[in-house]
Formats: structure tokens, C-alpha cells, sequence
């Protein structure tokens, strides 16, 4: 797993396989693991790049607050793509990377040969936002002063996504305890905060004209109408609701996903 300092941080990725390029970005908490059911699925016909976000997984994790943006997170996939060489991908991004994919696909759309977004927004996601603002200040508090472990189980008890998640899929709870055992507590409490600080693209999706494919986990209720803004505002998108699953339809259903994305991936010169 090659590291390379980008934008003075340390970050770790991971690249397999050869001929056109996907990139994936995880969601909070996560890592290149997350796409453990996509990679040895694209490989063989795709040059696949994994990126560990700042301070998560086994990038560096920054101390400063200031460390953490949407717009920083951007520039550290564009720095990437330079350090490999790499003209033009298909991006995929889920859940805070897709805020991140939307960020860069504003700003550095000539880079982009196609867009993936899954369970994510391009702005404010709903009614459901204010509660989950709650629940993330209090997972931050208790992070703060007792630790990952503490917090991943008050969000396990009170994260109305978690617990539906961990009900139909319970043998993922403890490979999600794990993924926030390895973030880093910067990583975890700033992350988070970079979401409100971030200037929404939602008038902006107009200017997307690569080919787009949206995913939405037909239980994610938390995204469900953030999903529909997106499909709304980038002409020629195309919106898969996957039936049964929540916010991490990659995770939950691999087999649709990946027969989806495949079938994009088909039609997009990367």
C-alpha cells in the first residue's frame, strides 16, 4: 500500500489492475477496505486507485481543524491524479466523498470522464438533517472523552441508519467497529464538521456534463430526497434505488451494485 505526501499529508492508496481509470472514495469512517467488493470485480478490466482520506484508514490525520474540508479533501484527490499521472477517471464517491466527487466535479470537471455518487448530497439533506446533527455532536463529545470504542456504541443504540443496517446485516457490525477503531479521532470529529462549513454545489449541478449514475439505498431514508436534487439538477443522470438496503448499498448488495456499475462504466470513455 504505497503513502505519498499530498498537499502535506501523508495519504495512503492503493492502485490495481490496468486500462481505464476508477477512483473510489469512501464514506465517514471508512477506508480503501470499503471497496474490497468492487476492486477484485473492475480490476481485470480497469486500473482501479483506492484513497484513504486524511485521518482515516492509514493516511496521516492532521490535528488542526483547519485540516478538514470538503474543498481540501477535493484538492488532495486532484493531487492524486497528478502524483499517477492519471489525465482523466471516473470518479466514485460515497457518502462524504461523494460531497467530495461533487466538489471536485465543479472545479475540475476537465479531469473527469465520468461520476458515481452513492448515498450522498450535493447540499443540506432534509428532514432528518437537524437529528442528525444532534446525534453527531454527541458522537464527537464522546470520542473526545471517552474514546472511538464509546462512540461507536452509542451510535450503534441511537443511529436510527446503524440500526436498521445492523438488524437485516448484523454480520457487518463488527467489521463497522472496526473501520471506526482504525480512523483516526481527528479523522472522526473533524470530518464531520467539514460538512456544515461546506459551501452546497446544489446550483452548480448544472455545470456537470460527464456521464452520471446516482445510488441510493431504498432505506437511507437520511438521503432519499438529496438523491432525487441530484438527478434533477445533472442533465442525462441516471438514479438506481437499490431495493432493501441502506446507506452503504456497495457494502449491502455488492452484486447489483457492481453489475450497475459495470454496465456505466461500459459507456464512459475513462
Amino acid at each position: 500500500m504505497p503513502v505519498a505526501n499530498i498537499n502535506g499529508v501523508d495519504l495512503n492508496y492503493e492502485v490495481t489492475g490496468q486500462g481505464p481509470v476508477v477512483v473510489f472514495l469512501h464514506g465517514m469512517t471508512g477506508s480503501t477496505q470499503d471497496w474490497a467488493n468492487q476492486v477484485p470485480v473492475l480490476s481485470p478490466n480497469y486500473r482501479v486507485v483506492a484513497l484513504d482520506m486524511r485521518g482515516h484508514g492509514k493516511s496521516e490525520a492532521p490535528k488542526a481543524e483547519s485540516e478538514y474540508s470538503i474543498p481540501i479533501f477535493a484538492d488532495d484527490v486532484l493531487g492524486l491524479l497528478d502524483l499517477l499521472s492519471i489525465n482523466k477517471c471516473c470518479l466514485v464517491g460515497h457518502s462524504i466523498g461523494g460531497f467530495t466527487a461533487l466538489q471536485f466535479a465543479v472545479i475540475y470537471q476537465h479531469r473527469l470522464a465520468g461520476l458515481v455518487l452513492v448515498d450522498t448530497s450535493s447540499g443540506p439533506f432534509g428532514k432528518e438533517q437537524n437529528s442528525s446533527h444532534r446525534l453527531s455532536l454527541k458522537l464527537i463529545e464522546l470520542a473526545s472523552s471517552q474514546g472511538l470504542e464509546a462512540a461507536f456504541d452509542y451510535d450503534a443504540c441511537h443511529n436510527p441508519m446503524r440500526i436498521a443496517k445492523f438488524k437485516q446485516h448484523p454480520e457487518l457490525k463488527e467489521i463497522t467497529r472496526q473501520k471506526v477503531l482504525r480512523t483516526s479521532v481527528e479523522g472522526y470529529i473533524y470530518g464531520p464538521m467539514a460538512f456544515p462549513k461546506w459551501q452546497p454545489v446544489t446550483p452548480k449541478l448544472s455545470l456537470i456534463k460527464v456521464p452520471t449514475l446516482i445510488y441510493c439505498g431504498e432505506e437511507d431514508v437520511a438521503f432519499a430526497g438529496a438523491v432525487k436534487i441530484l438527478e434533477k439538477g445533472i442533465s442525462g443522470s441516471e438514479l438506481i434505488t437499490i431495493p432493501g438496503v441502506g446507506h452503504n448499498p456497495h457494502e449491502e448488495a455488492p452484486e447489483i451494485f457492481n453489475q450497475t456499475l459495470l454496465k456505466f462504466l461500459a459507456r464512459v470513455k475513462c
